[in-house]
């Protein structure tokens, strides 16, 4: 009867958490193959940002910067990245980069 009690309570704890690691695990998919561009163009500054937007695809957000350039972004499940390029479309380096 203890036995039977325990499976009842510890079964669907053990599966709710193996169901929830499959779930995050695949949810960021998406960041993860973005980041895989990203680090397969090794380094970033000095490139253009045709050069980069033709290996990781189109930015989710762009924005001006004060001195002309722009700042653009990209967004996936479990990854963010955002790239700095002055007023010629050349990338300055990466202003910030998240993974979870």
């Amino acid at each position: 009867m203890d036995t039977l009690l325990l499976l009842i309570f510890i079964g669907p704890l053990i599966g709710g958490l193996v169901l929830y690691w499959i779930i995050s695990s695949l949810v960021r998919v998406p960041g993860r193959a973005l980041a895989t561009k990203f680090v397969s163009m090794s380094v970033l500054k000095g490139k253009t940002k045709e050069d980069i937007i033709k290996v990781v695809g189109p930015p989710n957000a762009v924005s001006a910067t004060p001195d002309g350039g722009q700042l653009l972004q990209w967004m996936a499940t479990g990854y963010h990245i955002a790239l700095i390029f002055d007023v010629n479309g050349i990338c300055q380096g990466v202003t910030h980069e998240v993974r979870v």
